[in-house]
């Protein structure tokens, strides 16, 4: 015949054997598994959110109260804040500063997250269990505008 070349077209997965099955279902499962695992390792769990100015804490709100909807008012810097937190996260609700990039940074919800505002100063962030304010490492070096 034309075109044959006296090779079969035998599919590729027949050749595999029962184990190499078990094998590709193993490493299917494993997959799953640590997609499913990996977001909840990396969010860890908040102990407080932190609000610093000029990097002094000037005040600390516990896990407690951030799971309730509540808000503050702050000043710093001649500009004034409102923050607004539930179930767990925090944000800058309203600012007067001149850019609004801490406003529209959002919720803050994994510790860690930061949300700047560079002309009045302030840093809201969420502290990890365990963290104290002098021990915790995670300090902004830089802030650039």
């Amino acid at each position: 015949m034309p075109g044959d070349r006296g090779q079969s077209r035998e599919r590729w997965f027949h050749w595999l054997r029962w184990g190499d099955y078990i094998l590709i279902g193993l490493i299917a499962v494993i997959a799953v598994l640590l997609l499913l695992a990996v977001p909840r390792l990396a969010a860890g769990s908040a102990a407080a959110a932190v609000i610093l100015i000029d990097n002094q804490e000037v005040q600390e709100i516990p896990l407690e109260q951030l799971m309730q909807p509540g808000g503050t008012a702050l000043t710093a810097h001649g500009y004034h804040y409102r923050l607004a937190w539930e179930d767990g996260r925090i944000r800058i609700a309203e600012a007067d500063c001149p850019d609004q990039i801490c406003v529209q940074t959002g919720w803050v919800s994994h510790p860690g997250q930061l949300a700047v505002c560079v002309p009045g100063q302030l840093i809201l962030k969420l502290r990890a269990d365990g963290n104290s304010a002098t021990s915790d490492t995670s300090e902004v070096d830089v802030i650039v505008k």
